[in-house]
């Protein structure tokens, strides 16, 4: 199958062109850098497109000149740089992802996977987030999100697309340098790992839903490949850590395998803010699970934080360590 993957170049986005490569498929890259990254090993089995989503002639070349038949859309400003600049995240986040939908509209594309986020939920959510929770996002990044899932909806009702989206939670990983509000999760493990200090910007009892990188990628690839009548939800939480650990916990688990790790605590008023609106600790993914299969093959600290560990030794370049 031909695939394009925007953000393909990423954090999630390069780990899912690898496992789409594995599988045999002919997989192109849409993105602002031409800069493989993580997939430099595999750019001679993949194209790399450099663009910018906000413009849809350069969305619509992508899709028409590949002759796409499925788009994974994982390409927008993450949540400290939409923060910071509003503007630019709508045009990346709100109108890149129009741009997607009407390139799939255009030119026959069947399928769009679009990647939301947790940050949907905020003011009034209260402690438990489902698919049917309401939703006021409390940030840009979060706002856009929402947006584009109901534009994926519409998208659906009005042109047929078959369009499903997954609410991903903090995704934790090696080799992110990006610090956001939940990046302390990766940076509790990667930090002592190297033998390096870490001082952690929130406080131990700060707690958020996450997940691992891997199981991440694996429910792209579920969610796409389900059977089309057991899709009725269409935008989906996924979660994996069950229960929610606090820092102090990451903490714990991490010490397990790195004992003499040198970790302290300088909570950052800005994130502390974003916490004490941000109330969600059960990221309930019962649809998902229902609907077409989904169970995370790392659910615990335990099975996390050793594989995470064996990552970064087997594959530093590869993550930029």
């Amino acid at each position: 199958m031909r695939i394009l993957v925007t953000g393909g170049t990423g954090y999630i986005g390069s780990e899912l062109v690898r496992a789409l490569v594995g599988q045999g498929h002919d997989v192109v890259t849409f993105g602002p850098s031409s800069n493989p990254g993580r997939i430099a090993d595999i750019v001679k089995d993949i194209t790399v497109i450099r663009g910018t989503l906000s413009y849809a002639a350069e969305v619509n070349n992508a899709v028409r000149d590949h002759r796409i038949e499925r788009i994974f859309h994982l390409g927008s400003m993450l949540s400290s740089p939409s923060q910071a600049n509003p503007w630019a995240s709508f045009q990346v986040n709100v109108v890149g992802t129009m741009n997607v939908f009407e390139a799939a509209r255009l030119f026959d594309v069947p399928q769009v996977i679009f990647i939301s986020s947790i940050s949907t939920f905020g003011i009034g959510a209260g402690t438990t987030a489902t698919d049917h929770t309401i939703q006021r996002p409390a940030t840009m990044y979060g706002a856009g999100k929402l947006y584009c899932e109901c534009l994926g909806r519409f998208y659906k009702s009005r042109f047929g697309l078959d369009y499903r989206a997954v609410r991903f939670p903090s995704v934790i990983g090696p080799g992110t340098t990006q610090r956001t509000v939940a990046q302390y999760n990766s940076w509790m493990i990667e930090y002592p790992a190297l033998g390096k200090p870490f001082e952690c910007f929130v406080t131990p009892e700060t707690r958020g839903p996450g997940m691992y990188f891997k199981d991440a990628v694996r429910s792209l690839q579920m969610i796409a490949d389900a059977p089309l009548g057991g899709i009725e939800t269409l935008n989906y939480n996924v979660g994996g850590l069950v229960p929610t650990p606090t820092a102090k916990e990451v903490e714990s688990a991490m010490r397990v395998h790195i004992p003499t790790a040198v970790v302290t605590y300088n909570p950052d008023p800005s994130i502390m803010q974003y916490y004490a609106n941000a109330k969600v600790v059960v990221f309930d993914d019962s649809c998902a699970r229902q609907e077409w299969g989904w169970s995370p093959r790392f659910g615990s600290l335990a099975e996390i934080v050793p594989d995470f560990i064996t990552e970064m030794q087997s594959n530093a370049a590869r993550y930029g360590l």
